[in-house]
C-alpha cells in the first residue's frame, strides 16, 4: 500500500470522528475498494458508498451503489447524509461545479465534506508551472490517443482554491484545509518565499480584483490560500461545512449585460 494512500486513509478516518457525531451517516462517492467506509463502519457510523468505475473487491456486506456519476445525479434524498467523501476524485472530475452542488443537495445543515486531492497549489508545484506551464499533479499528463469517455482516468481538473473557495460557498459549504504530508523542501520554498507570497497575495485580492476588494471574500481566499497547509502540504483535505443559506439581498458584483440567457420554451 502506498505511503500516501495510507496517510489520506487514516487523515479522513479521523476527519470524520473529530467532525461527525458516532451514528451518524457517511456516504463516500467512488468509494473504490471500501477502505474506508469499512473502517468508519467499524468506528460506529452508517455507511455507504458508490463507485463509477469498477474497483478492486469490497466486503460483500458494505452497500455499495453502482454506476453513479456524481456530476450527474445521486440516487439519495435531499439532506440525507451526516459526511460525504470525495477522496482523490475531484481532479479526474470535469465539472466541479455540478459534482459540489449534488454533495451539498445530500448534505445535512452542519455535515462535512471531505476531499482529499493533490495539492498544486503548493509552492514547488507553482515554481514547476512557471518554468514548464505544468503544474505538478502527480500523474503524468494526458495522452492525445486517450478518448474523451476515458479522460477521467487522469489528473486533468486538479481543484484550484480561488475557484473551489467560490464554487463551495456558492453551493453553501464553508470552506476549510487540513493537509496531508510536509517535505524538506516544500518547508524550505516556503522559508524562501512566503516573505514575497504573502504581501503578493494580499494586495492582489484586497486592492487588485475589483470584485473582492473589501469584502470577507477577499479575507477568506487569502486566509485559505496563503496557509502553511496549502503552501506546503503535499496534499490538501478541502473540507466544506454546509451552511444554512439565506437570501443576502441584492447582488453587488455587476454583471455584463450579456450575461442574461436567451429563454426558450
Amino acid at each position: 500500500m502506498a505511503r500516501m494512500s495510507v496517510m489520506t486513509h487514516d487523515t479522513v478516518c479521523r476527519l470524520v470522528n473529530e467532525r461527525v457525531p458516532k451514528g451518524g451517516r457517511v456516504l463516500e462517492v467512488s468509494c473504490g475498494s471500501g477502505w474506508n467506509l469499512d473502517t468508519l463502519r467499524k468506528d460506529g457510523y452508517e455507511v455507504r458508498g458508490t463507485n463509477f468505475s469498477v474497483h478492486d473487491m469490497h466486503a460483500d456486506d458494505l452497500p455499495i451503489d453502482l454506476g453513479v456519476d456524481v456530476t450527474k445525479a445521486l440516487p439519495y434524498d435531499d439532506a440525507s447524509f451526516d459526511a460525504l467523501l470525495l477522496c482523490d476524485v475531484i481532479e479526474h472530475i470535469y465539472d466541479h461545479p455540478a459534482a459540489l452542488k449534488e454533495i451539498a443537495r445530500v448534505l445535512k445543515v452542519g455535515g462535512w465534506l471531505i476531499m482529499p486531492t493533490p495539492n498544486v497549489m503548493r509552492i514547488n508545484s507553482r515554481l514547476h508551472y512557471l518554468l514548464t506551464g505544468f503544474l505538478k499533479i502527480k500523474r503524468s499528463f494526458i495522452g492525445f490517443d486517450v478518448p474523451l469517455d476515458q479522460a477521467f482516468a487522469f489528473h486533468n481538473n486538479p481543484p484550484q482554491l480561488p475557484q473551489t473557495i467560490y464554487y463551495m460557498h456558492a453551493v453553501g459549504l464553508r470552506c476549510e484545509l487540513e493537509a496531508i504530508e510536509y517535505k524538506p523542501k516544500s518547508i524550505l520554498w516556503w522559508l524562501l518565499l512566503a516573505p514575497l507570497i504573502y504581501p503578493c497575495t494580499w494586495y492582489k485580492l484586497h486592492k487588485g480584483e475589483k470584485f473582492l476588494k473589501g469584502t470577507d471574500a477577499a479575507e477568506t481566499i487569502f486566509r485559505l490560500q496563503t496557509s502553511f497547509k496549502a503552501l506546503c502540504g503535499e496534499a490538501l483535505v478541502i473540507m466544506g461545512q454546509k451552511f444554512d443559506m439565506t437570501p443576502s439581498g441584492e447582488m453587488k458584483t455587476k454583471l455584463p449585460e450579456w450575461h442574461a440567457k436567451i429563454e426558450t420554451e
